[in-house]
């Protein structure tokens, strides 16, 4: 939304109230596709899910014109002009989708292959404070003392941050990544210079799955998770069937970089998948100390006839796992 404004303040003297109004309204309409989840689960169509059909480029330039149309049923525009800024806010939006955690379909309807360039996280709360506040100054200089020259200064000066931030972000992506082994993968953090490293070693008789925190000013990596599974165990089997499982949910059908915890009784196991990309540390504030949490999903499955006894997803601690009575 933030990017819509800067946009629509470089081109006050440029397009018409309409084309700028449009563009801004384009920067977040993608994301009402939310709305359409409960459809999804109905009618199990591509197009009804979060960040699929509707983060595309090609859809854009669909949206934009109909959008258009319909504006020039009640006003006197240009259509070009309307339709170019529409898609210009769309594109805005897709495009830093693309840079996050997220796959998404840019190319659809043509294709549902999904991209992603993983350079910064899907939700940073540190930079959604930040771009609140960039907002906020535009409100309060408005009312106050509402320059064209000033908003231009602002606009420019914020611009200037942003294109570094993310400069930052690809820099650091693009460095890690070509530096890793093929099995190891990069997962930005909540600030633009540290990361996490994600690893998944195969061999003969296991699977290991390790996750390491390190930023780029230090070459120490401080291990925050090291799992294994053996090949010939019950839990390989159990894990599969897991694995099967997570794909009916959209953050695993976009996230890939799993790690497996197991739980076991006598009669059934429980499995809880946890998706590296989302795993964060915050701080406790009665305590001050880390709390641990990751977008999951916990699987409960009855040893002997396989039969899923449970199924919960969501983003929660290790500690409700570990106090989780199953």
């Amino acid at each position: 939304m933030f990017m819509g404004v800067l946009m629509g303040i470089f081109t006050l003297t440029i397009l018409s109230p309409e084309a700028i109004i449009l563009m801004w309204v384009m920067t977040f309409l993608l994301d009402f596709d939310v709305f359409l989840e409960p459809l999804q689960k109905i009618r199990k169509m591509y197009f009804l899910s979060h960040k699929t059909g509707s983060h595309s480029f090609i859809t854009g330039l669909l949206f934009s014109g109909i959008f258009t149309l319909i504006i020039s049923l009640f006003r006197t525009i240009s259509f070009f002009e309307v339709w170019l800024a529409g898609f210009i806010g769309y594109s805005i939006h897709v495009s830093l989708d693309f840079f996050a955690a997220s796959k998404i379909p840019i190319f659809y309807p043509i294709s549902k292959k999904e991209f992603r360039f993983l350079a910064d996280r899907a939700v940073n709360p540190l930079l959604a404070v930040f771009s609140g506040v960039n907002l906020l100054v535009f409100i309060i200089c408005f009312y106050t003392s509402p320059s064209y020259q000033l908003f231009i200064d602002l606009a420019f000066s914020f611009l200037f941050i942003y294109l570094t931030y993310f400069g930052i972000r690809a820099f650091l992506r693009i460095f890690i990544q070509t530096k890793l082994p093929m099995e190891q993968k990069f997962i930005p953090g909540f600030i633009p210079f540290s990361y996490l490293i994600y690893e998944k070693n195969i061999s003969d008789n296991e699977i290991r799955f390790i996750l390491k925190k390190s930023s780029l000013f230090s070459r120490r990596k401080k291990a925050l998770i090291n799992q294994s599974i053996s090949k010939v165990s019950n839990e390989m089997e159990f894990y599969e069937i897991a694995k099967r499982i997570s794909q009916e949910y959209r953050f695993f059908h976009k996230w890939s970089l799993i790690i497996p915890f197991f739980r076991e009784k006598e009669d059934k196991v429980n499995i809880v998948l946890i998706l590296a990309e989302s795993y964060s540390e915050l701080m406790q504030h009665k305590s001050l100390k880390r709390n641990i949490s990751s977008y999951y999903l916990s699987i409960i499955i009855n040893k002997k006839t396989k039969q899923i006894i449970s199924k919960v997803d969501g983003f929660g601690s290790f500690k409700n796992w570990e106090n989780f009575k199953f």
